[in-house]
């Protein structure tokens, strides 16, 4: 082949090469969606189970030790007695449950009895529940949304057949599945604000939906509200996945991560975790629907206040009883959540006086800045990396998993920097340390250190640089002279 012949083709594979990959980012790309804006204002609300296996299972506390028929089971729940809890509670919205892998939903749909094959009350209810609750939650100023599922109901043999469901999902099933949601989204319309979407995975287990079947899906979720808003959950993450959804779903096991922004990649930030214990027995389980509070008062709200200061959102799962009833602790606890932060908002002057790293967003990472690492004593412990930016010098921030690592703090925004104070926790310090700034978390500038450290607070002056991200690092925190055992932060303070 003649060499200009060949040097074309290079750059023709070349071009097509540079247009597939801006291609793909486009398809990642997704502009904010101001229909989130009510979402975001609302800061937190509560989720909540409401099951066959959970409030009809006399195993469960949830059932009240009952066990009916569904159709009975959905006419046992006090709707008024619910949403008077929610008011209550200070709940910006509600995530109600429809149904969660079986056959069993909480408000009729012919779709769903035309398609399996089941009588009206066999599989929905006779009641609706949904437009019930619709109502009583918006006489009290408070949002609905829904929890949806991606595999529909999967542990049941006969609707899964009559639907048509296999792994991996196909553009049918979401079609076929999709009609089932959308004679809701038609029934309820605007009433309806937001679907939560449970089982849409493409990397874990077998289901691998695509964005093109998720499309079809996305579709149907918004019939009958084109401003209603949905997330897609792809497993136990906080990230954007498909260019469908309007907000993270942001499944974990623990309230811990932080947002920098109110959008990732376009996506309202949002976190979902559980307010029990994980802690069951001598095991540790997840959390969702049990009783019981995992957390101090003054630790959530001061994780909930950073949150909403960058304009993410927090949806607090409780336990949920047969009648309507939630968990009485969690009840009590999330009474006094509002009127605690809106304190705490009122008291958002730095502390000290000028400290520029004050309740800003945080990561514990290894040594090399490359990934995250957990809190010393896991999620639920008391060393999450917001603690070292609390205002409070009681707490620390603290990694476990790798003894040297780093703490990283982002100023959200690249600001002149020409001093910064580290303050060292109680339970260990660095006894050489390496102190570090940037303003694109890429190319690091060195501006101070030490050897032999004693525990003391560090206070380092220097050139005024400009910088969004502070790093400190502990470079020797298991060698022979170590002196400081592991590093902990209390405090971490930035002045220009």
């Amino acid at each position: 082949m003649h060499k200009k012949t060949k040097k074309k083709d290079f750059m023709k594979r070349y071009f097509l090469t540079i247009v597939a990959a801006v291609c793909v980012c486009s398809l990642n790309a997704k502009e904010p969606n101001p229909n989130t804006d009510w979402f975001s204002k609302a800061g937190y609300g509560v989720f909540v189970h409401y099951l066959q296996e959970l409030q009809n299972n006399p195993d469960q506390l949830h059932s009240l030790g009952q066990k009916s028929s569904w159709d009975e089971c959905v006419n046992a729940f006090d709707v008024d007695l619910f949403a008077d809890q929610m008011k209550q509670a200070g709940a910006g919205y509600v995530v109600f449950t429809t149904h969660q892998r079986t056959q069993f939903l909480i408000a009729p749909n012919a779709t769903f009895d035309r398609l399996t094959g089941y009588k009206p009350g066999e599989a929905c209810s006779h009641r609706d529940l949904i437009a019930e609750l619709a109502d009583a939650l918006e006489k009290r100023g408070i949002p609905l949304m829904l929890y949806w599922t991606g595999n529909g109901p999967s542990s049941d043999p006969k609707a899964s057949q009559a639907l048509g469901f296999e792994t991996p999902v196909t553009a049918k099933w979401a079609e076929i599945w999709g009609s089932v949601v959308a004679e809701y989204g038609k029934r309820y319309g605007d009433r309806i604000k937001g679907w939560w979407v449970d089982g849409c995975y493409f990397k874990h287990g077998n289901l691998k939906w695509t964005d093109d079947t998720l499309g079809i899906l996305a579709k149907a979720l918004k019939e009958g509200n084109p401003k209603r808003i949905i997330a897609l959950n792809p497993g136990v993450e906080l990230a954007p996945y498909s260019i469908h959804e309007d907000y993270i779903a942001g499944e974990m096991n623990s309230f811990e991560a932080l947002p920098e922004s109110r959008f990732l990649e376009g996506r309202q930030w949002h976190i979902l975790s559980f307010l029990g214990p994980s802690l069951v027995g001598n095991y540790l389980a997840a959390g969702w629907g049990r009783p019981g509070v995992n957390y101090s008062l003054k630790d959530f709200v001061n994780y909930l206040g950073m949150v909403n200061a960058q304009g993410g959102v927090v949806s607090i799962d409780v336990m949920l009883y047969r009648d309507g009833r939630i968990d009485f602790s969690q009840l009590e606890f999330l009474k006094r959540l509002r009127p605690a932060l809106k304190q705490w908002h009122d008291n958002s002057a730095p502390m000290p006086s000028g400290n520029m790293a004050y309740r800003k967003p945080a990561k514990l990472l290894n040594i090399a800045g490359q990934h995250s690492l957990k809190p010393n004593g896991g999620s639920g412990g008391d060393f999450q990396a917001w603690r070292g930016l609390d205002g409070n010098p009681a707490t620390a921030a603290m990694a476990s998993g790798e003894w040297a690592w780093c703490y990283q703090v982002d100023l959200l925004n690249s600001i002149p920097v020409s001093r910064v104070k580290v303050n060292f926790g109680h339970r260990g310090y660095a006894t050489h340390c390496e102190l570090l700034v940037s303003s694109d978390c890429k190319e690091w500038k060195r501006v101070g250190g030490f050897t032999d450290g004693t525990g003391k607070p560090f206070d380092c002056d220097f050139e005024k640089t400009n910088a969004r991200y502070v790093r400190v690092k502990s470079l020797k925190p298991d060698g022979p002279d170590q002196k400081g055992y592991q590093m902990s932060v209390a405090e971490l303070e930035v002045y220009d």
